[in-house]
């Protein structure tokens, strides 16, 4: 389970650099957690195809995530908010200043959202 969560996430950050037809496939069976039968009945290709395909994009997307590190820096910097946000949960601040602080961190977190910035 763990292995499908890691590949929907490449697959939301590198989708784009995949073939339409691997996208299709990888997002059925990421997102839809549809088997290789069902996948093969619906693309009209046999179990083994939809294997081959899964595998030649993971493996592409995997490549990407090693070059690149969006993934692994996106979970980083998530990592870090939450640890700001635990240490000074209890800091007395004033209102505006905790508003500052609040908006900060989301701002942080929203770069990621934000899929032109990348």
């Amino acid at each position: 389970m763990e292995r499908l969560f890691e590949l929907g996430m490449l697959l939301d950050r590198y989708e784009d650099l995949l073939t339409e037809r691997q996208r299709s496939i990888l997002r059925q069976y990421t997102d839809e957690n549809c088997s290789l039968s069902e996948i093969a009945e619906r693309e009209g290709i046999s179990r083994q195809g939809v294997r081959d395909i899964l595998n030649r994009g993971s493996k592409q997307l995997s490549e990407t995530e090693a070059a690149v590190g969006l993934v692994r820096r996106e979970a980083k910097q998530t990592q870090l908010i939450r640890a700001f946000r635990n240490r000074f949960k209890d800091v007395p601040l004033s209102d505006a200043d905790r508003t500052a602080f609040e908006a900060y961190l989301a701002e942080l977190a929203a770069i990621w959202e934000d899929e032109d910035g990348i």
